[in-house]
């Protein structure tokens, strides 16, 4: 079986330890209002972290810092590298893989230094979990797995030794590599898991077992342990487990051509993954859905599960790829850390040396004694110097370092968008229409499929909008060409550009503009604050609620003002709304896509009016945009 087809589930299906049950942390709780010494906190606040990752995770992260501020405080080793242990896991848990590897690799150098065996296995743990399931490495992951696994057989500690069993035959399974020694590992992992009557671990090593099977094209026997995985998954309502079992039992019987009953299973992993946000076992369930519907002739679902798995696996390799980057970043400053830290100790060497000679000279006359001191203060004051200058250069290139950052980041957003929000609707749209080239619809077929297509050029043509307005006002500024100009008519003009989006939606536009006000700006600028506005406004209004646009004069200038009845926002969401490091894709009530580079825009042109812009919100009630502009330009 071809490794790319295999489903990457994320780690916390394979740790070793089932989550305690609250009882247990509610005993921590009341242990730490009544600890006493300062490690003894230190170790249940990690404790705690550690319990509630899977489900609490950022609970886990607040304990977490708790023990790490304070084991630094404290000069308290174990308690540092556990406390960084679970921060990198909980970063990896975030899918923040660069940060993670930062966290985990600093906890593992800590670690080596005190001999710490404990802290180096959970270390290399969560790397080769980093590795396995995060960005996809699997000769590093196995190198780190086994690493784990032998200081876990030094310390006899059977339970991990089971769950280090099931990852490591999982890398074996999923490269298809040294099979045998695949199948002895997972053969001690279900037989360390059965005598510690550990159903999650059972679960995971059958699991382990099945994917060999399937590996060696051996369907039955890859079914019977796939099969035991679930119900012993069931046994501790390990859902995430039988999802992706679900999965691979779906790929064998839609290679077997039992296409009805393969799209059960995935109907099923699809449902169950969405719950849990597997995005990998959810997106190979997508795949498989569109290859069943396929099969049994019913394209129009095999099209849209197959635009499901485009995008999910495009948002996946986007994400991978950013997190790759990253750490080859974080590499390359660490290389730069490390060659100063060897010129900082290679400069100390000189000036220990230089000291021996001047303590030599002293003690030999008192005369040289004088002329070795001048020399030192000498020394002392070009160093201060050049130390002086030196810091000042430092400050100088951090700073230029935070603008390229910053810069970079803007660029990566725009790419990502460009990327993503642009690629996946001519995606879909290329797609069905080289089904209707190869006669795989009808006509009849695609006409069905007109509005939805519509839509999505409709979005992608406002997206594409933005982005040329916006490129070009960073390349050479936007023109300033204020007019009189027909308040009524501009809001008419808009209202017919949507009235097919509207229309689709149910959506009701409302024109309360009086016919008389007018008002001073420029024609193109002032069109797209109010395309912008009111698009937002119908993306964001479920269906059968209302859009309306109000105006009126007020002391020398003119409020227009756009309300809608749709989901609105919370304070969090208003606040970052302008905020151009903060801009983040949110989908509408009809799966329309939002970049919020158009909000941008409407503040930077508003801002050349010299108006104003203010948004009101509340969440499931709508939202209030606000646009003042003073009449003499």
């Amino acid at each position: 079986m071809d490794k790319n087809r295999l489903f990457v589930v994320v780690c916390w299906l394979f740790v070793g330890h089932a989550l305690a049950q609250l009882p247990a942390i509610d005993s921590l709780k009341r242990e730490l209002g009544g600890s006493t010494t300062t490690k003894t906190r230190i170790d249940i606040l990690n404790d705690l972290s550690n319990r509630y990752l899977a489900y609490q995770p950022d609970q886990a992260n607040w304990y977490a810092n708790e023990a790490l501020e304070l084991a630094r405080k404290t000069a308290y080793p174990h308690g540092e590298i556990l406390a960084l242990n679970r921060l990198g896991e909980y970063e990896f848990r975030q899918s923040n893989y660069a940060r993670a590897v930062e966290l985990i690799t600093e906890s593992l150098k800590l670690a080596l230094k005190q001999q710490d065996s404990l802290g180096m296995a959970l270390a290399y743990r969560v790397l080769g979990n980093i590795h396995t399931f995060g960005l996809k490495q699997y000769d590093q992951a196995l190198q780190y797995q086994l690493n784990a696994l032998a200081i876990y057989q030094r310390l006899d500690d059977k339970r991990n030794i089971a769950a280090f069993c099931g990852n490591i035959t999982w890398i074996y399974a999923s490269t298809n590599q040294n099979l045998e020694e695949a199948h002895r590992l997972a053969d001690r992992g279900i037989y360390l898991s059965d005598s510690l009557n550990d159903k999650q671990l059972l679960s995971f090593n059958y699991n382990s077992k099945g994917l060999i099977y399937m590996q060696q094209d051996q369907a039955d026997s890859a079914l019977k342990f796939l099969n035991r995985s679930i119900r012993e998954a069931e046994k501790v309502k390990d859902f995430a487990v039988m999802s992706y079992n679900k999965s691979l039992i779906g790929n064998i019987y839609l290679q077997q051509g039992q296409h009805k009953i393969a799209l059960s299973y995935f109907r099923e992993a699809a449902n169950e993954s969405r719950q849990l946000n597997l995005r990998e076992v959810l997106k190979e369930s997508y795949l498989g859905l569109s290859k069943a519907y396929a099969n049994l002739g019913d394209f129009q679902q095999a099209l849209q599960n197959y635009i499901g798995y485009t995008q999910l696996k495009d948002s996946l390799v986007n994400w991978e790829t950013s997190q790759k980057a990253l750490m080859a970043k974080l590499k390359f400053e660490e290389e730069k850390r490390e060659a100063r830290i060897v010129e900082l100790e290679q400069a100390n060497e000189q000036a220990r040396r230089e000291q021996l000679i001047f303590s030599i000279g002293f003690a030999v006359t008192f005369i040289m004694m004088a002329a070795i001191i001048g020399l030192v203060l000498r020394n002392n004051r070009l160093r201060q110097q050049a130390n002086k200058v030196l810091k000042e250069k430092n400050e100088e290139i951090e700073t230029q370092n935070e603008k390229l950052k910053q810069a970079n980041d803007i660029k990566d957003k725009f790419f990502s968008i460009i990327g993503h929000d642009l690629r996946s609707p001519l995606v879909s749209l290329k797609g069905l229409l080289g089904m209707l080239l190869r006669n795989e619809i009808s006509e009849e077929e695609f006409k069905l499929f007109a509005p939805k297509l519509n839509h999505l050029v409709v979005g992608t043509n406002e997206t594409l909008e933005n982005l040329l307005q916006w490129g070009h006002s960073q390349l050479s500024g936007f023109t300033f060409n204020p007019t009189r100009q027909a308040t009524h008519e501009l809001v008419t003009r808009c209202f017919t550009l949507f009235a097919d989006a509207a229309h689709a939606k149910s959506i009701t536009l409302v024109n309360n503009v009086p016919a008389g006000i007018s008002m001073m700006a420029d024609r193109n600028q002032i069109d797209l604050i109010l395309r912008n506005l009111v698009h937002n406004a119908i993306k964001y209004t479920h269906a059968g609620g209302s859009v309306t646009v109000t105006a009126e004069t007020t002391d020398g200038a003119i409020e227009l003002v756009v309300t809608d009845t749709g989901i609105g926002m919370t304070a969090k969401q208003v606040e970052n709304l302008f905020n151009v490091s903060e801009m983040k894709t949110q989908r509408g009530t009809g799966g329309e896509r939002g970049t919020g580079l158009g909000l941008m825009l409407c503040r930077e042109m508003v801002g050349m009016h010299n108006g104003k812009i203010h948004v009101q919100s509340t969440p499931g009630q709508g939202t209030t945009f606000t646009v003042w502009l003073p009449q003499n330009q």
